[in-house]
């Protein structure tokens, strides 16, 4: 089933708390991010202890766009109930599989790895067997509010639509998220390409009424 994922990029535990309210409630999974300035150039709040005292029925899955990701998982694990998902970003410098292996089997969570919009898919392609996600990027990470694609690195829409189709070539049950830059137009051809998973972020939270926005979002999707 294809699954609106709210994606919550914030610079506080009160922005936090904020947006987690308008949405927790139509949803059943939702998608922090996490900056470090260690990968990308940006920063940003994903305090676990504190994500982990917000009483929440929602599940959690964390977008790790930074270099060393297992402590911050660890981290998570620990004080975070809904926490079941790391995701991982395969630029990173440290060996993909072995830190896919170390969350899946020592740390026992989920894990899906990301990869840019100028990323080939063979970067991934040692795992794309043991993973449960993939993540496309259709922006470049650390800011919200980009427009779908990303020319300047060489991941242009017919780049990103074309890894889609890839990645089902590869491996059809795999489950595939796209994130960035997504409107409500994008929607039909993205599913009919092949996404699972639509990571959205300020096309719910910089809307009027990000409830509202959700619930419609969810009912176009459920009509596909």
């Amino acid at each position: 089933m294809r699954q609106i994922v709210p994606a919550l990029l914030v610079k506080s535990g009160e922005e936090f708390e904020q947006q987690l309210r308008l949405v927790e409630h139509d949803c059943s999974l939702i998608q922090v991010d996490a900056l470090d300035g260690t990968l990308f150039p940006n920063t940003n709040w994903f305090n676990a202890e504190h994500i982990g005292s917000l009483s929440t029925n929602v599940e959690i899955e964390l977008h790790l766009m930074v270099e060393n990701p297992i402590p911050i998982v660890e981290m998570w694990k620990k004080y975070v109930p809904t926490f079941t998902r790391a995701i991982v970003h395969a630029e990173m410098h440290r060996p993909l599989a072995a830190v896919v292996d170390h969350i899946q089997h020592v740390l026992k969570i989920g894990v899906g790895v990301a990869i840019n919009p100028e990323t080939p898919l063979s970067e991934a392609e040692d795992v794309l067997h043991v993973i449960d996600q993939l993540t496309i990027m259709s922006v470049h990470p650390g800011l919200q509010g980009q427009v779908f694609g990303d020319r300047e690195h060489l991941g242009g829409a017919d780049a990103i639509f074309e890894k889609i189709h890839q990645v089902k070539l590869h491996r059809p049950d795999l489950l595939v998220e796209i994130d960035g830059g997504i409107t409500r137009e994008l929607i039909k051809p993205l599913a009919e390409a092949g996404i699972d998973r639509f990571g959205i972020g300020s096309l719910i939270f910089a809307s009027k009424d990000p409830t509202a926005t959700l619930k419609e979002l969810n009912t176009l999707v459920n009509t596909l």
